[in-house]
């Protein structure tokens, strides 16, 4: 599929050219936010103030946590990639296994996936279909994030085998972006500078989930937006096999494997 290709490029452009990855410089610091307390004497504006105070916490927390994760992703990531450079050649298959088990730490795949499948997926309707067609659509779900996750980790480590950047930077995200990271959204920076003057730009979507752990959701490369591309194909895909939902996910593997 024309659109496997185009993310393919996406990543191996944007990652490198050349098979000689480097440590990342130094961590970037986390802008702390600071909130002033309120007078002794009035209780309202104290309880005002401690409430102000907890969503200051809960918003320095989290871009902190967010940010940090970001950090982990990609030392963890350049570390693989430079342990991967003594065996790729005779053993590919696991750098690719081991890629995958690097990323279901980071990676949010469950809600990336069904992300993708967009209101094919939904909520609103799984809760309409009767519990025969619920479960059958609760299976296909399930399917189609094995299959995703497949091909995102196949795509994304062909990028990443043909990385030479000089130096990776996870930028501190903006004090402004506390009040996200407290409702519990993240987006954070990253740059990449490689073979050209400017550097390539990575955006990461993090949410916190139940278990309170941060996780990637989403990617924009260089402005492209790989959750609007994945969804845009499935879209395509479900309505040129009209509704057939098994037969777009056995042509997402046609697709990824071509």
């Amino acid at each position: 599929m024309k659109q496997f290709q185009q993310i393919s490029k996406i990543f191996s452009q944007t990652i490198g050219r050349a098979a000689r990855p480097l440590r990342m410089l130094a961590s970037m610091a986390c802008v702390a936010l600071a909130v002033a307390g309120a007078p002794a004497w009035a209780a309202d504006v104290k309880l005002a103030s401690a409430n102000i105070s907890g969503a200051a916490d809960a918003a320095t927390s989290g871009l902190r946590d967010s940010h940090q994760l970001v950090e982990n992703f990609t030392t963890d990531l350049i570390s693989l990639i430079e342990k991967a450079q003594s065996y790729v050649d005779k053993d590919e298959p696991r750098f690719y296994d081991e890629l995958g088990v690097l990323l279901q730490r980071y990676v949010d795949f469950d809600s990336f996936s069904r992300a993708v499948m967009g209101k094919y997926a939904s909520s609103k309707r799984l809760q309409s279909l009767p519990a025969e067609d619920r479960a059958k659509l609760e299976t296909q779900m399930q399917r189609f994030n094995e299959v995703f996750t497949g091909a995102l980790i196949g795509t994304y480590g062909k990028g990443l085998l043909v990385f030479e950047g000089e130096r990776i930077e996870v930028l501190a995200p903006n004090p402004e972006a506390g009040k996200h990271a407290a409702a519990g959204k993240a987006r954070i920076k990253q740059l990449i500078h490689g073979d050209r003057p400017e550097p390539y730009v990575i955006y990461y979507s993090l949410r916190r989930g139940e278990d309170q752990q941060w996780r990637i959701r989403n990617m924009i490369i260089e402005s492209s937006n790989l959750g609007k591309i994945y969804r845009n194909q499935f879209d395509n895909a479900y309505k040129v096999y009209e509704g057939d939902i098994d037969r777009v996910i056995k042509n997402w593997v046609a697709g990824a494997e071509s």
